[in-house]
């Protein structure tokens, strides 16, 4: 029992244990955890574990593709056969994980938040390094020909968002605007794209006259969609802490501390991290994280949601893809 209260405390971020058990614990070899997190998964009858993603920036791979690599080397390092599926958006990850069709998911913050908020015993063990920080930013873009230089001046024009339960692409940009006191529901003509890359074709192409996205969907649409490079940023929102690693419900607590450690060997500072990654991009590396590291999510979506659509407010409409997107897909965060 006392392993389990430290385990628990030292990888899923609680503080009451005894600083001393969480120091032996702390000073556990790799090859024990991993040992005693099989047996805890032999235990439960588990014979491998299933990854579930959402799609995000791609330059031609799938997004199971690109963390497979990842998650072969989690799977090396704790000896447990593991596997990646894609889902098709949020909702359908979220679904997973509580219906534990998935054993992890890797969830956008606000996901995060709002699967949270039907199952409390989902648990968020890990979150990733990218860019060397912990946290990223949304911006409000515009094309770098647009007459518009300040937030108000978009009122009543079309605006893209990605979808209700992204960060990046809806949260906190809805909240940048109530900031200047614009309601997103009432004040502008509204439309979710349902990926980042559809936000920034239509800024780019005139569609809307502008769109909210994150720093590095930015960074690699300006590398594969036309006119991105000429696009320019109107207005940046607050930090966001990065992308939620996160196990179902009835996960077993040794099995989650070996899984932790293994995901936690994997970085940028070794050949073989360096080669599992490179699919990722930015990532560097993965950081132990708990449900308070997503409190400011919290706060920002009780501040939206008591303000926005008061009096009849109407949220976005979605806009439906005329075609299979190509390279540039891409819906997390």
């Amino acid at each position: 029992m006392q392993l389990l209260i430290a385990a628990l405390s030292l990888w899923l971020g609680c503080d009451h244990s005894p600083e001393s058990s969480r120091s032996t614990v702390a000073r556990q070899s790799s090859a024990v955890i991993y040992e005693r997190g099989r047996e805890a998964l032999e235990r439960d009858g588990i014979e491998g574990l299933v990854w579930g993603a959402t799609p995000f920036v791609s330059a031609g791979a799938s997004v199971a593709d690109q963390f497979q690599p990842m998650v072969d080397l989690v799977s090396k390092r704790y000896g447990v056969p593991m596997s990646v599926r894609a889902g098709t958006d949020y909702q359908d990850i979220e679904s997973l994980l509580l219906s534990k069709s998935i054993d992890v998911a890797i969830m956008s913050p606000y996901a995060y938040v709002q699967a949270k908020a039907k199952d409390a015993d989902i648990r968020v063990f890990g979150s990733p390094v990218s860019n060397g920080t912990e946290t990223y930013g949304a911006y409000i873009l515009v094309r770098e020909d647009a007459p518009v230089q300040t937030l108000a001046e978009l009122r009543g024009q079309p605006f893209a968002f990605v979808g209700s339960r992204s960060t990046s692409g809806w949260l906190y940009p809805a909240s940048r605007l109530l900031d200047e006191g614009i309601d997103p529901t009432k004040d502008l003509e509204g439309r979710f794209y349902g990926s980042h890359s559809r936000v920034i074709e239509a800024i780019a192409s005139g569609e809307v006259a502008a769109g909210a996205t994150y720093d590095s969907a930015l960074t690699q649409g300006r590398g594969a969609i036309r006119g991105a490079g000429d696009l320019r940023v109107l207005a940046r929102t607050r930090r966001i802490p990065r992308d939620a690693y996160v196990v179902r419900a009835g996960f077993p607590v040794e099995a989650l501390a070996g899984l932790s450690r293994a995901l936690r060997s994997v970085s940028n500072q070794t050949a073989e991290g360096r080669s599992a990654l490179a699919e990722l991009e930015d990532i560097n590396g993965f950081v132990i994280a708990d449900d308070s590291v997503y409190k400011p999510v919290r706060e920002i979506e009780d501040v939206v949601q008591s303000l926005i659509g008061a009096g009849g407010g109407r949220m976005p409409a979605i806009v439906e893809p005329l075609a299979p997107l190509s390279a540039a897909h891409q819906s997390a965060h």
